[in-house]
């Protein structure tokens, strides 16, 4: 069948992307012809086309916005929503005149404000995919107001998929009934173990041997990347010769930086920046633990991605690193906050190479459950069964 999917694509530099890509080649795959509506700032054209052609699976409108919205879990100015949504209409439109969906997938939930009212006028039915994020700021940072506004357009979808257990939960406490969890998932072939690159630890000045503690996000307040420069204080009075990659760029980079700059962290950091989805894997491989510290997640690509490469995932304890982490076996989960217990965990993971493999063996294996292929399946089910209860419906409303 046709279908459409409005939400964020590469370049955009969020987990919604990589998530997007991922399934819309997997729907692909699937039999199905994908069409996206997708934003692109002026700066980033270039790269959205790169993409495009690297994914001819799926046929690309972009439309412009003057900046990658990368935290959606705050309310956007108005301007920049009125702005995004006479954009998305105008794409709407040049798309539905080239083509029929039968289905609309809306990427995340902050396309909610704009695609349920679209789709209705022309009878489609529509799939959103919550990710976490803005569902976490409507609890904590919008108004009233705001949150009770983009509730009522969420509620206009037809069937919604939250991407964690303990997010559909959230759902149906607010009287979100027909919520469906389909858990993210983890290209095994692209993330898989292997030796760390020789040439990539050149590059970034590191010694063979040297312990790796990595963290990759969009360094966003809440993964609490301060955390690892705190802890970085406390590990390097035990372990000097620890090496700190950080790989991504957001809000939180410039102040990291700065505060690497005096004794005993000068030396000890290397800020990778923003790196595109393939190249991930060689880093993953490259660190011997990965370090999440984060507040609050959905559900992690990088949680899976680290285990899936069988290094060390060391995530703070909350519901979204329990779902995926059997304490001591396939990851090490610490108290969140609490840089004494998350550095006495780094060290003994450092110290232990033993250990290290142990729990990457089990990490790996653990992976397994998050497989790519069976999670498109579950979409392209789940797709299916939506289109089909839709058509029924409208059958039954031409009867009434």
């Amino acid at each position: 069948m046709n279908i459409l999917y409005v939400g964020t694509l590469p370049p955009h530099p969020g987990g919604s992307a990589m998530v997007a890509y991922q399934l819309l080649g997997g729907l692909a795959r699937c039999g199905h012809h994908v069409d996206a509506i997708a934003p692109a700032t002026p700066k980033a054209i270039a790269a959205g086309d790169l993409f495009a052609a690297a994914h001819p699976e799926i046929h690309v409108e972009r439309f412009l916005i003057p900046y990658f919205e990368s935290s959606p879990d705050l309310p956007a100015a108005h301007q920049y929503r009125r702005t995004e949504g006479e954009a998305i209409r105008a794409a709407w439109h040049r798309m539905l005149a080239r083509t029929r969906p039968a289905v609309v997938i809306v990427g995340r939930e902050t396309f909610a404000w704009h695609v349920p009212d679209l789709a209705r006028t022309v009878g489609l039915p529509v799939l959103l995919i919550i990710h976490g994020s803005t569902w976490f700021g409507l609890v904590n940072n919008f108004s009233k107001t705001e949150r009770e506004r983009l509730l009522e357009q969420m509620r206009k979808a037809d069937r919604i998929v939250a991407v964690a257990s303990h997010l559909a939960q959230q759902l149906r406490s607010l009287g979100f009934d027909d919520v469906l969890t389909i858990p993210n998932a983890v290209d095994l072939v692209k993330f898989s173990p292997r030796p760390k690159n020789p040439a990539l630890l050149t590059r970034l000045g590191i010694a063979d041997g040297q312990p790796i503690v990595a963290h990759l996000s969009n360094l966003k307040a809440l993964k609490r990347p301060m955390d690892i420069v705190d802890a970085a204080r406390v590990v390097l009075r035990q372990r000097p010769d620890t090496i700190w990659m950080v790989v991504g760029d957001g809000p939180c980079h410039e102040v990291m930086k700065q505060a690497c700059v005096t004794e005993p962290l000068s030396g000890c950091f290397r800020f990778v920046g923003w790196v595109e989805h393939d190249l991930v894997p060689d880093y993953i491989n490259l660190a011997d633990m990965v370090v999440m510290p984060s507040e609050s997640e959905a559900f992690a690509l990088i949680y899976l991605e680290t285990q899936a490469c069988g290094r060390t995932l060391i995530a703070s304890d909350i519901a979204a690193a329990r779902h995926v982490i059997d304490d001591g076996q396939s990851g090490i989960l610490f108290r969140k906050g609490d840089i004494g217990d998350l550095s006495a965990k780094i060290i003994s993971v450092a110290g232990n190479p033993s250990l290290r493999a142990a729990i990457g063996k089990q990490a790996r294996q653990s992976a397994m459950n998050y497989d790519l292929a069976r999670w498109a399946t579950a979409y392209d089910t789940t797709i299916r069964e939506l289109v089909d209860r839709s058509a029924v419906d409208r059958t039954s409303q031409r009867l009434r």
